[in-house]
């Protein structure tokens, strides 16, 4: 009787959804002259798009921008959760990191890794619009069968409009208002300014109704590629921008039931298996049993959904749009490394988990294959502690109505992983007779001292589950998380966004529901009622998203998205208070004042507390409300000699700002003109 999921060692050469086309663009210039658009090829376009084949090299290209957010340690989505309430930036080898932010999140401040990412958040967005561009001007080269009306033209500019507000969306979420170009530019621009980023909102609705109408389904595409249903996901946070919450909420009918893709259930887990591996029992390397307990953790909805092996995400009922990258696939990309980015460091610091009572380091250091060395890396991973969880999101979500809820799939053990499952495993313990070799870290000594002094970096708990993977090809040593497949919108979310819409118009029940369904599937003590949604408001959505989705949001994106909409109803958020919009500048309304802030100072407890480092004294959590936005790195605004590129409010050289422009909507399913000239700039 089968009873483990096992690991099944590959070698295959098949493609799954984005294939060597995303490799012959990776190479396209990522300069700091991301703006002056240049064509994706040498070759003329007349004979690089003159097919659909030809289209879709440079849409692949966009969604392999997707991809890089994604995988490797110190990547996009981990410093958009940093930025908000769910984590921070731990990297505390790193002072001037995106910490303290009144200090270093300046225009100067040239970060760009785990200590910051705003760099390329802006820079590389604008490179994949870029390529998304390129699949919208150069739509009509080939001949189409049906001309404008042709099924694969318009599955085709509908997927690069999506991509293209994809990245948009993150942009105006980051930086406010932004410039905006809609084409590939063949000759060198100087003169772009910022548009209001309203406006930019309103094009990318309009793009997205055509692109719902005309993007495949996931039945018809390969894994990889984003479906109707991702569309519909991204269409509805744009509608909420604009208050229509009521077509948010249709389109969250439409996915829920429209039988592309299904909440994964206990009911659905195969039969027979009754556990899942969320660490490694045994050594990857020789097949030998590492110390300490088991990783398989009996088995259950979430921490099945979110098993790595095989083709089990790919072919899950719950995923909508994925980053596909299996083990000894031709044409993949490097290790996730997600383990390393969000797990904690309790292997390589000096400041790190120490012997009780000692300075000595109490764990192997080592990185080696083999059974002796190394063992806890091998079993647990070797984690560097990139992304810290705020206290809200180790503890806070979890207490819920005075039950600290450990019967929760995403908060049971095991599948939450705690510094107590490590055990003290430095071969000089033995070598001394220590007590403590291969016993469970300890976070005090007898004497109540700290055996840990580095505890923001090096000790705490989080959802290991979702992050875990074996390395079998690359640092099979570390065991810092193999290549994986990465769910990027699955139908959990579809939940939450719905609930989201409901509750703006103020059917609570009806968002209590939705919460509930989530909650249901994860075997939660206690479920929301209405009398909580009166109470908690928008918060009850955040917490379960948070609870649900921690390390695969853009979580700084959304609660900047909140703060949009409660400034622009004016309702009431749980906290008393009331948001609002002067004049026509949301980025300079946002920036003096705005639900994030508060939200930050609510539930982030390093910013709020302005928590020092152990490793620099002279380094401690900073944030002021102009922080909601990020600063645009300087030498990307000082080549653009013919025009002001306003700097983000609130930073040095935005002083200097000229007043966005409005953009004037163009009708979808062509190419675009210019907006500026458009509009007679």
């Amino acid at each position: 009787m089968l009873t483990r999921i096992e690991l099944k060692m590959k070698n295959t050469h098949i493609f799954k959804g984005i294939g060597l086309s995303v490799l012959l663009l990776a190479s396209v210039s990522c300069s700091e002259d991301f703006l002056e658009e240049q064509p994706l090829s040498f070759l003329s376009p007349e004979n690089t798009y003159r097919d659909a084949a030809g289209l879709q090299t440079a849409l692949d290209a966009g969604l392999q921008g997707v991809m890089s957010q994604w995988n490797g340690d110190t990547r996009e989505l981990m410093f958009n959760s940093n930025m908000s309430d769910a984590s921070v930036v731990s990297a505390t080898d790193k002072p001037d990191a995106f910490v303290d932010l009144r200090t270093y999140a300046t225009p100067t401040n040239s970060r760009n890794n785990d200590a910051g990412r705003a760099r390329s958040f802006y820079a590389d967005n604008y490179n994949h619009i870029k390529k998304a561009n390129t699949v919208i001007d150069y739509i009509d080269l080939p001949e189409w069968p049906d001309g404008v009306n042709d099924p694969e033209r318009n599955h085709l500019l509908g997927s690069a409009y999506f991509l293209r507000a994809f990245f948009y969306m993150q942009l105006t979420m980051d930086f406010g208002n932004v410039a905006f170009p809609l084409n590939v530019v063949s000759e060198a621009r100087r003169d772009f300014k910022a548009f209001n980023m309203q406006g930019i909102w309103d094009q990318m609705i309009t793009d997205l109704e055509f692109a719902v109408q005309w993007v495949k389904p996931k039945s018809q595409l390969p894994v990889g590629q984003a479906p109707k249903d991702a569309v519909r996901i991204l269409l509805a946070k744009y509608y909420m921008l604009n208050e229509r919450f009521a077509d948010a909420e249709q389109l969250m009918d439409d996915v829920i039931n429209g039988g592309e893709s299904q909440l994964f259930t206990d009911d659905m887990i195969p039969s027979g298996v009754t556990e899942v591996e969320v660490a490694n029992t045994n050594n990857p390397n020789t097949g030998n049993p590492l110390p300490g307990r088991s990783g398989y953790a009996p088995v259950d909805a979430v921490n099945y959904l979110h098993m790595d092996r095989g083709a089990q995400k790919t072919s899950n009922p719950e995923g909508i749009w994925l980053v596909v990258n299996e083990p000894f696939v031709l044409g993949t990309q490097g290790r996730s490394a997600r383990i390393r980015a969000w797990g904690p460091n309790f292997v390589s610091t000096n400041l790190g988990v120490w012997e009780p009572g000692t300075t000595r380091i109490g764990t192997d250091v080592q990185q080696s294959t083999s059974d002796e060395r190394g063992r806890m890396m091998k079993k647990w991973g070797r984690g560097q502690g990139f992304a810290r969880p705020t206290n809200y999101s180790q503890y806070e979500i979890w207490n819920f109505k005075g039950t600290f809820d450990e019967q929760d799939y995403r908060h049971k053990d095991l599948n939450w992983f705690e510094m107590e499952d490590v055990l003290y495993d430095n071969p000089s313990l033995q070598d001394d007779g220590s007590p403590y070799y291969m016993q469970p870290l300890r976070l005090y000594d007898d004497n109540g001292n700290l055996t840990c002094q580095d505890t923001i970096r090096c000790w705490y708990g989080y959802p290991r589950y979702k992050f875990y993977s074996v390395n079998q090809e690359s640092r099979p040593d570390r065991q810092d998380g193999g290549k994986m497949d990465m769910y990027i919108m699955r139908i959990a979310e579809a939940y939450l966004v719905r609930a989201e819409a409901r509750f703006w118009q103020d059917n609570l029940a009806g968002a209590a529901e939705d919460i509930n369904t989530i909650r249901q599937r994860a075997n939660a003590i206690h479920m929301y009622t209405i009398a909580d949604m009166q109470t908690e408001g928008i918060g009850a959505v955040l917490d379960e998203r948070n609870r649900e989705l921690f390390g695969e949001e853009y979580r700084h994106d959304e609660l900047v998205r909140i703060s949009v909409i409660l400034a622009k109803t004016g309702k009431m958020a749980y906290n008393g208070k009331t948001y609002s919009i002067s004049g026509n500048d949301i980025e300079e309304s946002l920036s003096a004042n705005s639900f994030y802030y508060d939200r930050m100072m609510e539930k982030n407890n390093f910013f709020r507390d302005e928590v020092p480092w152990a490793t620099y004294n002279t380094t401690r959590y900073t944030m002021d409300p102009h922080h909601v936005f990020w600063p645009v790195y300087q030498p990307y605004l000082v080549g653009n000699v013919e025009a002001t590129l306003n700097q983000t409010t609130g930073y040095n050289g935005a002083e200097d700002n000229i007043e966005p422009l409005n953009h004037v909507v163009q009708p979808a399913g062509a190419p675009n003109e210019d907006p500026m000239r458009a509009i007679g700039e």
